[in-house]
């Protein structure tokens, strides 16, 4: 890889704040993995459903689910977030 395109993925990773693992509610059955380069897939019982843009602005996790729509998610924590309806999701280890 050339010293800047390393520089580039570097700086990318820097401005989009690295958030990315993958959270499972509770009961396991909806499942989101988030990517460093901003992209989600979402998960239902296993099997992929849905793929999706996201962007982290402090404490909030922002799901574009249409265009001008956005599903918001809360950081409680560095394993834990709360999407809407309160609903738990817990990251996988």
């Amino acid at each position: 890889m050339t010293k800047l395109r390393y520089t580039i993925l570097l700086l990318l990773c820097a401005c989009g704040g690295g958030f990315s693992g993958e959270y499972r509610a509770m009961q396991g059955a909806v499942t989101l993995d988030f990517d460093r380069d901003g992209r989600v897939r979402q998960s239902m019982i296993g099997r992929q459903i849905a793929e999706f843009d996201f962007e982290k602005d402090g404490d909030e996790i922002k799901i574009f689910v249409a265009p001008g729509l956005a599903q918001i998610y809360r950081i409680q924590s560095d394993d834990v977030i709360i999407g809407p309806g309160g609903v738990t999701l817990v990251k996988r280890r």
